[in-house]
This record gives C-alpha cells, sequence and structure tokens, in this order.
C-alpha cells in the first residue's frame, strides 16, 4: 500500500469516533502488503490469531532484523500516540547498548533534519506473551516516517501481534492539580529574585578540593548559581530496590549538603538542591519504578522529608529541585509524574514554608511535554525544562551515536530560529500563567563543531525571556566541560579558555553579586 493509500485509510479510521483505535494491524495476508520484512521473518499462527515472528541468527547493528512499515506521522504533528502490540521474545541476547536488542518504534525526522526514535529501551532473555505499550508525542515539523518491530545487535527470536494505536489527549492522561483558573503566586522573596546563572556542579563531593577549590573557581567566573546534584548509580536501570538503604544515602549526603550551602553562602551563589536518582531507579525507557510502585513513591516523600528538615531554610538555598528528568510514557501508573511531585511539594511545603521548590516536566524535562504542563497550587513554584535540542547535534559520540552534526546547519534549517521554536511551548507556558522559568540543564558536548554559537544562541534566548539557567556540567565528565578542548581523545584541561568557556564567562557578566 503507498503512503497515500495508507494515509487515507488512517484518516478515514481516525474519523470514526465509534472506533478507539485509528490503527490496527493483526498480520493476516493483506496486511502484511503494507510491511518489508527481513531476513528470517514469518508469519505464524497462534491460538490468538497470526503472529509476525523474526528471528536473527547473527547480530545486525543495521535495520536488517526489524520489519517496517510506512506510516504518515506529519499527519498527527502535536498530537500523542499510543502504540500497543502483544509481544513475546525468546533467547534474545544481551546487547551493547540498553536501547538495543527488542525494538518496539515510531520513527520520523523533522522538516529541520532531526532523527526522532520514540521508544521504550530494549529488553533481552525471554518472556512469554505480554503487551508492551509506548506513547510519544509527535513533533509540530514531523515528516513521514515508519514502524519497525523487530531485534537490534541480538540474536533470538521474538513475535509480535495485535499492534494497535490510538491518540491520547494529554491533558486526560496527566491530570490538573488546580482549578483551571489558577494562576502561580509568587511572595517577594521569588519576585525580587534577580536572574540566575550557573551551572550543574560535579558528580562527586571532594570536600577539600570542592569547597575550596571548585566552588570559589566557580565564584570567580561570575556564576551565581548551581545545580547541586546527588546522585549516585547514573545510567543504570532498575537500581536503588532497596528503600531502607536509599533512604540512608540521603542521610549521609545531608552534612555534605549543608558544607556546600554554607561555602556557596559566603561566595554568592545560590544552589538548587536536585535529588538526582529517583528510589526504585529507572526502568527500559527511563520510566520511573515510583510512579507505579507505592512503596517507592513513599520512600520518594521520605527522602524529601529528610533533605528538606536538614537544610531549611538555607539562604543559600535556592529552591528544593523534586525530580530529575520524571519520564511517564503513558497513564498505566499508580501516581502521574505531576501528582506525585505535588505530595511531596506539600510535604516540602509544610517543613519550609519559604524556600521556592522546583518541578520538571515529563520526558526527561522536555520543552514539548510544556505543552501539558499545569501550576501546582502552591506560592514560589519554579518550572524546570531541559534543552539538548537536537540531540543528534548536543549528544553525537554519547554511548556511540554518530559524528558529525553541525551547528548552525542551513542544509537541516537548524539555527536559533529552530531553537526558538522548539523552545516555544515553554515560552508559551510562561506567558499564559506568568510563571518563573529555569532551564535546569543545556549543553553540547565539546567535539560538534559548532558548539560555542550552540550555547551563545541558547543562552540569547533565555535571556530575552528571562529565565534562569545552569549549564550542564562542570568539572563532571570531560565531554561536558568548557575547560576542555574539541579534541575527543584530550582529556587534559585545555591551557586557555575555550570558546566555550568565554560564552559562558561573557554571559556570567550579567549576574548580580
Amino acid at each position: 500500500m503507498t503512503i497515500r493509500l495508507l494515509t487515507l485509510a488512517l484518516l478515514a479510521s481516525a474519523a470514526c469516533m465509534a472506533q478507539e483505535f485509528f490503527f490496527r494491524c493483526n498480520f493476516g495476508p493483506d496486511e502484511m502488503a503494507q510491511w518489508k520484512l527481513p531476513r528470517g521473518a514469518e508469519i505464524v499462527q497462534t491460538e490468538q490469531g497470526p503472529a509476525l515472528k523474526i528471528t536473527a541468527a547473527t547480530r545486525h547493528d543495521g535495520d536488517d532484523g526489524r520489519a517496517t512499515m510506512a506510516f504518515p506521522f506529519d499527519q498527527y504533528a502535536g498530537k500523542t500516540i499510543r502504540m500497543r502490540c502483544r509481544v513475546k521474545y525468546e533467547d534474545v541476547s544481551k546487547p551493547a547498548q540498553s536501547y538495543n536488542g527488542t525494538k518496539f518504534m515510531m520513527v520520523y525526522k523533522t522538516k529541520s533534519g532531526q532523527s526522532r526514535w520514540l521508544h521504550g529501551e530494549g529488553a533481552w532473555g525471554s518472556k512469554d506473551w505480554h503487551d508492551i505499550t509506548y506513547a510519544g508525542t509527535i513533533d509540530d515539523d514531523a515528516l513521514p516516517g515508519t514502524i519497525e518491530l523487530g531485534l537490534q545487535d541480538s540474536t533470538g527470536s521474538i513475535w509480535f501481534q495485535d499492534l494497535r494505536m490510538r491518540l491520547i489527549d494529554p491533558a486526560k492522561v496527566f491530570p490538573r492539580v488546580a482549578p483551571e483558573d489558577y494562576l502561580p503566586v509568587y511572595t517577594d522573596r521569588v519576585l525580587k529574585e534577580p536572574p540566575r546563572r550557573g551551572v550543574m556542579s560535579p558528580s562527586v563531593f571532594r570536600k577539600n578540593v570542592t569547597l575550596e577549590k571548585d566552588l570559589p573557581d566557580l565564584a570567580s567566573w561570575g556564576a551565581t548559581l548551581i545545580r547541586w546534584q546527588l546522585i549516585r548509580n547514573w545510567g543504570a536501570r532498575n537500581s536503588d530496590q532497596d528503600p531502607a538503604e536509599y533512604l540512608e544515602w540521603v542521610r549521609a549526603r545531608v552534612p555534605e549538603v549543608i558544607q556546600v550551602l554554607d561555602r556557596c553562602q559566603e561566595l554568592g551563589i545560590k544552589v538548587v538542591l536536585d535529588l538526582h536518582v529517583p528510589p526504585g531507579g529507572r526502568r527500559e525507557g527511563g520510566w520511573m519504578l515510583m510512579f507505579e510502585n507505592q512503596v517507592f513513591a513513599d520512600a520518594f516523600a521520605e527522602a524529601w522529608r529528610i533533605l528538606a528538615a536538614g537544610v531549611k531554610g538555607h539562604p543559600a538555598l535556592f529552591g528544593y529541585n523534586l525530580i530529575n528528568e520524571p519520564c511517564q510514557p503513558n497513564d498505566v501508573v499508580l501516581v502521574d509524574y505531576l501528582t506525585l511531585q505535588y505530595n511531596v511539594a506539600k510535604i516540602v511545603r509544610a517543613i519550609d514554608p519559604v524556600t521556592p521548590i522546583i518541578i520538571e516536566s515529563n520526558n526527561w524535562s522536555s520543552a514539548q511535554s510544556f505543552r501539558y504542563l499545569t501550576p501546582l497550587p502552591l506560592n514560589d513554584i519554579i518550572y524546570q525544562a531541559h534543552m539538548y535540542h537536537p540531540g543528534g547535534f548536543t549528544h553525537q559520540g554519547v554511548h556511540g551515536s554518530a559524528i558529525g552534526a553541525i551547528y548552525p546547519d542551513p542544509a537541516k534549517k537548524l539555527d536559533k530560529d529552530e531553537l526558538r521554536r522548539h523552545l516555544q511551548p515553554v515560552r508559551d507556558f510562561q506567558l499564559k500563567y506568568n510563571a518563573r522559568i529555569y532551564i535546569g540543564e543545556f549543553s553540547a558536548i565539546r567535539w560538534a563543531v559548532g558548539a560555542a554559537p550552540y550555547l551563545q544562541d541558547c543562552i540569547d534566548i533565555f535571556e530575552e525571556y528571562g529565565w534562569d539557567w545552569s549549564y550542564h556540567a562542570y568539572r563532571e565528565w570531560s565531554g561536558w566541560s568548557v575547560e576542555h578542548g574539541s579534541d575527543p581523545k584530550d582529556e587534559k584541561p585545555a591551557a586557555s579558555d575555550t570558546d566555550r568557556k568565554k560564552v559562558l564567562l561573557e554571559a556570567f557578566k550579567r549576574n548580580q553579586r
């Protein structure tokens, strides 16, 4: 079936309100004409009907192990699609990267040339029939793409049955907790707080170095903000499964935080306290287990009781950053990403009635998720987004991804206007609710060609809109370091200021000490 005919069929079915799914494939003979099948693919009969079976005898890094079907994503620009399928797999080998293995993806490019892969992280091993679900919001400038099912960088067998797609209303999936007409309220503490510009902290606290060198050096740069990340097991899956042990780890970090706060107060730096890893950790796709497990949700609330009680009222505190990069792909949860933050914010506010609380948007604190983010009915709430757009440029070479993207890139219409377009949902939220906005993370990998003008354009936009911001990251991994040069093989700090560091130093001159 041509993509034009498929488009007409999908639109016709979407117009039929009686049908819950706008697309459904049972992998029958007529339906399989839409698919391009890899080697090792066949249709098999099961008790529940036909299924697509794909067997990979060797590992494939490309698309050789995946079945693909053309799909008109441009017809669903700005919409949120949930894709569901019955799946089982046997003896799937563990891939080199966690996002490979089993594949269940929506894939497309944008008009600016950016690639999008909407999928949960891969799985491996063996598992009997079960439903898998993934939801994603399609970019406003999406182009036609493909649905892809199969295996990548793994051997083994996988079966797919009853593929369904439906549109979901984010306002219903992620319900508001405040009345429709609620507008954020800010006290003089926030209203009179000047814009803050700074960095993410080192990931490891080394008392003598951090307090006596790193923080004074940062102050000498002119930074007035540091997002202090309490972090461990970064990038791990299903980590921090023992709530008691997790809470002991939180308690053990309180003296460190107090030392950092005291030193920052001396240096004129404000601190965002960022609980960077959640109890229960994340599973495939970055999904946080505390959204579906009461034990972990309770541990999250208790962690913030400990932290707020330990540092409440400290004059160096800029705000409590409750969740770093929440990820809740759909509504099959115990408590949604926003309600959980609201519940914990009320606990923190009861302990510390004056320090602002920082809320993050869904889907890794993405700008697009601000389309359905709604304000919390508490005073002095600051709303945070992260800026790594486009990821193919900012994260090139990370986890083995392709290298070569440049900025600006006229051929892909990648420029300051594209960055502004990407951030527009955040700007719309700010204007609609008169909300204070904080860009908690933004960066470009140091070897990206055009990293300095990219950072400059981001900062220009943040400044135009009056947003607080912190660069990722300061004396953490060398890949994000503005003190290192552009050669990825050179792990030594540069002898002179890099062009990226100069961008930050110039921006920090705007800070009020």
